[in-house]
């Protein structure tokens, strides 16, 4: 339906509910009109902010392929202290570039403001984890009992970092640095802490899966913005931990991963309606299925019998999610 068509149905039911005054038609058509167009029809002005935000995106990524490049050839040549200044100026100026740039209320280019200013600030996170994680490499021992403890400490400054700058800007980008920053710390810990190193990768698994069950319980009690980002990066983690314990060891306890997984998303789906649950249970079905059978007949189905299952259970479990689906829409 064109503008014109639209406004002049809106004027016209204002008219029968006697709701304009006489001789304001024209003046009131012309207005809604306008309000329909939307901001293309106006002055272009929300246009500027965002090739800013392009233009400072490109200027940001040649600044830090400017910066890769003279890492790349002096970085040996700095010096213990020179390498730790140089990171630390680098979280230092983007963290200043962050606060600066952060929204302060301007109507028209507050989101991107917000999108600009939340992504250098993740930036300065990452920066300072890398910081502290160099520092405590290159000036103290703390590595010498089996776990990394400057890739711990470097971790949870990045991901402690990453929500600092999500709540001055809150952004996709500050959610990944944050998840990225605290899977870091606890994948080391997890993988150090096995007594076998055939337990390694269910250290890693449990500990991104308690991540995951973390992440998810603070995304669905409104701990940030961006809902369904978040949403996908603990279904995520979950998915990837699950998958990473049921790889040695205790096989069965990855797959006890993922049977919670399946239960816990098709129950947040069905609470929340939000498609990234759904698609957790669906692909924690397919993935736990075959290997279950797999195990349990010792590889006797071979590979066309594993492929045959794979297909079955994933038709099985789309049919499923697109019968949830459907009795929830309709």
């Amino acid at each position: 339906m064109r503008h014109s068509d639209a406004a002049e149905r809106v004027v016209h039911a204002l008219e029968d509910e006697g709701l304009l005054a006489s001789g304001t038609e024209e003046r009131s058509r012309a207005i809604v009109e306008r309000a329909l167009a939307g901001p293309a029809a106006g002055d272009g002005a929300p246009a500027m902010p965002k090739l800013v935000e392009v233009v400072a995106y490109l200027g940001a990524a040649l600044v830090l392929a400017a910066g890769f490049l003279f890492l790349l050839r002096s970085w040996d040549d700095l010096g213990d202290v020179g390498q730790v200044s140089f990171l630390a100026a680098v979280a230092v100026v983007l963290g200043v570039g962050g606060v600066v740039t952060a929204p302060r209320g301007e109507r028209v280019a507050a989101d991107v403001r917000r999108r600009l200013g939340g992504t250098l600030l993740t930036g300065s996170a990452v920066a300072a984890g890398f910081t502290v994680g160099v520092a405590l490499d290159v000036f103290t021992d703390l590595g010498a009992d089996g776990i990394s403890w400057p890739l711990v400490a470097g971790g949870l400054v990045t991901c402690a970092g990453a929500a600092l700058g999500y709540r001055v800007s809150s952004t996709a980008v500050g959610l990944l640095g944050m998840v990225v920053g605290v899977l870091a710390a606890v994948t080391e810990i997890g993988s150090s802490l096995a007594d076998q190193p055939a337990r390694e990768s269910l250290g890693v698994g449990t500990g991104m899966f308690a991540v995951a069950a973390v992440w998810v319980f603070l995304t669905e009690h409104g701990a940030f913005e961006q809902v369904r980002v978040a949403r996908s990066l603990g279904v995520v983690t979950a998915l990837f931990g699950a998958q990473a314990a049921a790889v040695d060891g205790l096989r069965w306890v990855g797959y006890l991963y993922f049977v919670v997984v399946v239960a816990v998303g098709v129950w947040l789906y069905l609470t929340r309606l939000d498609w990234p649950y759904l698609a957790a249970a669906v692909i924690a079905v397919t993935l736990v299925v075959p290997e279950a059978v797999s195990d349990w007949t010792e590889g006797s189905l071979g590979v066309v019998g594993g492929v045959l299952v794979a297909g079955i259970t994933l038709l099985t479990a789309s049919f499923a999610g697109y019968r949830l689906r459907h009795r929830d829409t309709t």
